[in-house]
């Protein structure tokens, strides 16, 4: 009788400890992104990234339309670029709702960069076609 008791003490024991670290576990929230959980306030953490890769898309997109209203690139060479700029955007979007690491911030750098480039070779290749 004696050990039953005690093995039902320890049972009860061991499965309130393990049901404490499990709520402990899922109440802390070390690796977040933001302070608190607070999704909503994520882009108010990363201002000046959010503003620099937004004013670095817009700037893309705008001398698409430059090169494509002066002829330099033609038609199909503007859509490429701009589908290119709409899945940056898009991946901007994804990232800047949980707050734009300084990762995250440096993949969109690279990628704008990336269709700058791409930008620059469709105008000095007066092929009128795609890459």
């Amino acid at each position: 009788m004696r050990k039953t008791i005690i093995a039902a003490a320890l049972s009860t024991m061991l499965a309130a400890g393990f049901a404490g670290t499990a709520s402990a576990h899922v109440g802390n929230r070390d690796n977040d992104r933001y302070p608190g959980g607070n999704r909503a306030e994520a882009s108010y953490l990363t201002p000046a990234r959010n503003a620099d890769i937004r004013r670095d898309i817009y700037a893309l997109d705008a001398r698409i339309d430059r090169a494509r209203a002066n002829r330099v690139i033609s038609h199909q060479e503007a859509l490429g670029l701009r589908r290119d700029v709409r899945d940056i955007q898009q991946t901007y979007t994804r990232y800047a709702n949980r707050g734009l690491t300084v990762t995250e911030h440096r993949t969109l750098e690279r990628r704008v960069a990336a269709v700058n480039s791409r930008l620059h070779l469709e105008k000095r290749d007066r092929d009128g076609r795609r890459y």
